[in-house]
């Protein structure tokens, strides 16, 4: 995908992956040693397709951006079989949970670490100052929203503004944890937020007009929508009540477990 991070597709294509979780291969041009970001589902043909991507090059560390099974269950096997780090924000993942704005090198990389919580409690992204890449696991995806629980929509907010301010330069590209890369990244960030903001202002007409239920507004909303994502659209719709009835932004805060 771009000079420093190699895509390995896993084989988890469904109506909330896509056409699978984004793993991730990090590394310096040249270098031998690499870091594997939210190595997916524990898989054994995708485990060998990673280790068949990394080459020769030493996997010396795994990463996760949160701890959906999708992005994480592999991540303690593909550690054991390395000899990697394997860290995270969520401490039942890692004993050395990230902290915001922290530096990791792998080598001659650097890479910066983002505390960007909104779709859970414990999601980051990695930022590539080489090359004005940075990996949004679920906070951006590909294409489509991310689920975020109520209470939590003014953290997702506040996470898309600091991306943002990280994503300004030009060049700059988005590659996310599911989904295509996307190489105009701010345009991106401006037309899911306008997205939000739109089923925020849905929601508050439906509760004006005394429409109130989690389930009546998803069929007002999602009329077309196909059940294998009613769940998702209710989740989305109740943060929106929420959001909507408290009109407070939550503050960024240290991680929690999902």
């Amino acid at each position: 995908m771009t000079e420093r991070a190699t895509l390995v597709l896993a084989p988890n294509a469904n109506a909330w992956t896509f056409e699978g979780t984004n793993t991730w291969l990090l590394a310096e041009p040249g270098s031998d040693v690499c870091a594997v970001v939210d190595p997916g589902p524990d898989d054994d043909a995708h485990l060998a397709a990673i280790l068949d991507a990394a080459g020769e090059r030493r996997i010396v560390a795994v990463w996760v951006t949160h701890a959906h099974h999708d992005h994480a269950e592999l991540a303690p096997r593909l550690a054991r079989v390395t000899g990697a780090t394997l860290r995270a924000a969520n401490p039942r993942l890692s004993d050395q949970p990230f902290t915001d704005d922290e530096v990791l090198r792998v080598g001659a990389l650097e890479v910066r670490v983002l505390w960007t919580p909104g779709h859970t409690g414990d999601s980051v992204c990695f930022h590539l100052p080489a090359e004005g890449s940075v990996l949004t696991g679920d906070t951006v995806l590909g294409r489509g929203s991310p689920i975020v629980k109520p209470g939590r929509l003014g953290q997702f907010f506040a996470s898309l503004d600091r991306l943002g301010e990280v994503l300004a330069p030009a060049g700059s590209v988005i590659l996310p944890g599911h989904g295509p890369a996307l190489p105009h990244p701010v345009p991106e960030l401006e037309r899911r937020r306008q997205s939000r903001m739109r089923r925020l202002d849905q929601v508050a007409q439906a509760m004006a007009e005394g429409v109130t239920e989690p389930e009546a507004l998803v069929e007002r909303m999602y009329p077309h929508l196909g059940p294998e994502l009613r769940d998702a659209a209710r989740i989305s719709v109740e943060a929106s009540i929420v959001h909507v009835q408290t009109t407070h932004v939550p503050a960024l805060s240290d991680p929690v477990p999902n």
